[in-house]
């Protein structure tokens, strides 16, 4: 049993997402996050990690997608969805992963510029917070991350959160899926476990 276990654990030894090992990280600096100082992750796993700061003229770019506030829920998740490729467009030049390609997951001699969903779910989840501090949320709070996935029937998968104040409703904020700087997808939390994906994502033939 113990050989079995084994080698079915052996291709996440070469796969870029499994269990976590961000949450620490988040946990330890996220009250501390501000647009003048956070950490975004990249090169699968977190194996590299980037200080960065974001200027009043990059933030004036995030924030214009809020203005106007929404007038519901959806409404806000959408403009989350939007903000958060904004916020890659911004940070990718910086860490070198403007060119990160979508679904990234095979470790492979190209990591270098590229994320897993370890490092995208850290990263979207530390943006979601420099939004929710500067005020810009009104129907939603940011969550912590959560992760799918067994052994057994399908790879470990993270993604960040957010939930619907009104309604007690989460919901993911997945940018693992899109290419940097697109708008993270956004599905119910209870649709993402059972293992959604987008229809494009389905299709592809590189994965």
């Amino acid at each position: 049993m113990k050989f079995r276990t084994m080698t079915l654990l052996a291709p996440l030894a070469v796969a870029g997402c499994g269990p976590s090992p961000t949450i620490g990280l988040l946990e330890d600096h996220v009250d501390k996050v501000t647009r003048g100082n956070f950490v975004v992750c990249a090169n699968y796993q977190c194996t590299a990690r980037y200080n960065l700061a974001m200027t009043d003229a990059e933030w004036a770019r995030v924030r214009a997608f809020f203005d106007p506030q929404a007038t519901d829920p959806a409404a806000e998740r959408r403009q989350i969805a939007l903000a958060i490729g904004q916020i890659e467009r911004i940070v990718g030049p910086k860490t070198s992963t403007a060119m990160d390609r979508p679904g990234a997951t095979i470790v492979t001699t190209r990591t270098k510029g590229q994320m897993d969903c370890i490092d995208e779910s850290h990263n979207t989840s530390v943006y979601l917070h420099l939004i929710a501090r500067d005020r810009l949320l009104k129907w939603h709070e940011v969550g912590q991350p959560i992760i799918r996935g067994h052994v057994i029937d399908r790879w470990f998968h993270n993604t960040a959160t957010v939930t619907d104040t009104t309604t007690g409703v989460k919901w993911v904020i997945d940018s693992w899926f899109g290419a940097n700087g697109e708008p993270a997808d956004v599905v119910t939390a209870e649709a993402w476990l059972t293992g959604w994906e987008p229809e494009t994502f389905k299709t592809r033939t590189d994965r």
